[in-house]
């Protein structure tokens, strides 16, 4: 019994201090602004608050049938967190995108997860120079099986490209 409880004491003590550390984190844009004006000197080049313009390009077979641009950019929030970076979707949705340092200054490694189903995109380089990101990805079969349902063919394939420019901090 004296074992249990221990291991509930631990396992309570663990969670609370997860939860002070998130609790820690910029909940709005307000604060994620305030938070990077206040260490503007200290931050990556990576860190700050990006406006993401989308492209898709859907292709059948290596052959470009359709292409969307979503024409409202979405704000995300870049942050150190360890060896890394994560992202923050400022309009409160999900962005599983984490970013992590390369042995060259400015040259990062990105990939974005796929919650409904479990998937990583394959990890590249991306460059942030002066305020700007362009990156592409495309998306799992799996998942484009899911989006899809009944309407997917083989041999379908989609790209997110994705522009990403600096707002805050300003580029000096």
């Amino acid at each position: 019994m004296k074992i249990i409880r221990s291991v509930l004491i631990v396992i309570a003590l663990l969670l609370a201090k997860i939860s002070f550390a998130q609790s820690g984190l910029p909940k709005s844009e307000q604060e994620f602004q305030n938070y990077f004006k206040g260490k503007k000197d200290s931050l990556d080049r990576i860190e700050g608050i990006w406006s993401v313009i989308t492209t898709q390009e859907y292709y059948r077979y290596d052959t470009l049938y359709d292409v969307i641009k979503y024409p409202k950019p979405v704000k995300v929030a870049i942050l150190s967190a360890g060896n890394g970076y994560d992202t923050y979707n400022l309009n409160g949705a999900s962005y599983n995108v984490k970013f992590s340092r390369t042995d060259v200054p400015g040259v990062y490694l990105y990939r974005n997860y796929f919650e409904e189903t479990s998937e990583y995109s394959r990890t590249q380089a991306v460059i942030s120079k002066s305020g700007e990101m362009e990156y592409n990805y495309e998306f799992p079969e799996e998942y484009l099986k899911l989006k899809f349902k009944d309407s997917y063919e083989s041999g379908t394939k989609v790209v997110n490209v994705l522009k990403w420019n600096r707002i805050l901090p300003a580029q000096d």
